[in-house]
This record gives structure tokens, sequence and C-alpha cells, in this order.
């Protein structure tokens, strides 16, 4: 089973596709994809959409694991984020993907066992589980990876 892990972002978006094999886990492709401040809002969300959409004809992954919408301190930033999961199911229905959401303490509890893990525990126990890249890869990287393996040793697809 391929996984695409995303980290919804509108500045930087993590994606992340792991796939599964047995009991080992492979990560196939990740990266980050940026958009530029100096657009308007509903430019970098098409943007996003086309980019995902792109991803996932050229991937063809078996289902999409996202995070959940969070209360955030700032109201404008969980705005924008709860724009960009809109892109995220919209292109994934459009796709006929199943979509599995999980918040941040599911995912370090997937991973790491435990559930206020820090970032840096995350990203040591996915190069322990998987192939990362050379270079450190970016936190928004890093999250959509998680999210990724999260959702197959969770098993939430059918």
């Amino acid at each position: 089973m391929k996984i695409l892990g995303i980290d919804p972002g509108i500045e930087r978006l993590g994606w992340g596709i792991v796939e599964k094999n047995g009991s080992e886990f492979k990560r196939v492709a990740s990266g980050v994809k940026k958009t530029l401040k100096t657009q308007k809002e509903a430019e970098r969300l098409w943007e996003i959409f086309e980019f995902l959409d792109e991803l996932i004809k050229k991937t063809k992954p078996d289902a999409v694991s996202t995070e959940k919408l969070f209360f955030a301190k700032n109201v404008k930033t969980a705005l924008v984020i709860g724009e960009v999961r809109g892109v995220i199911l919209a292109v994934a229905q459009k796709h006929g993907l199943p979509v599995s959401e999980f918040a941040p303490l599911e995912v370090k509890m997937a991973v790491c066992g435990y559930g206020r893990a820090g970032k840096e525990s995350v990203a040591s126990m996915l190069k322990l589980s998987m192939n990362l890249p050379k270079t450190k890869p970016l936190d928004d990287e890093t999250d959509a990876l998680a999210m990724a393996l999260t959702a197959l040793v969770r098993s939430r697809f059918p």
C-alpha cells in the first residue's frame, strides 16, 4: 500500500509518499511545495490544488493522510490551514482516494510511542523506519512522512 501524507500549509505544504511492503516501510518521494506570499490567496490555493493533482496522477497513491484541523492560537492561521485542508480533501475526492486524518498527538504516538515527542524525536524515528533524503528535510516534509507512516501503521484504509 502506498500513502500520500500531507502536512497542510499555504506557504509550505509538506508531502511524502510512503509504501509498505510486508513489514518494511519505504519513502518513495517527498518534498515541500512552496507558494509565494506575493500571490493572492486564491492563486496560492489553486497552485496547491494543481500541484497535488499532478502529484497524485504521477505517483498513484492508494490513499491520502493529512492533519486534523486543530485549534490554533492564531485564528487567521487556522482559517488558512482549513482552506488548504479543503483543497487536499477536494483533490483526494477528485481521484477517489480515501482520506485519513490524524491529530499531531496521534502521529507522535504512532511514530515515537509518546504523544508529546518533539520534532527531533519524530525525525529520528523516521530515520530508523525508512530511507530519508541525504539532506535534512524541512519540518513540513518530515511531518508529511510521519503522517503517511501513521496511516500505514494504523491501517485506517480498506
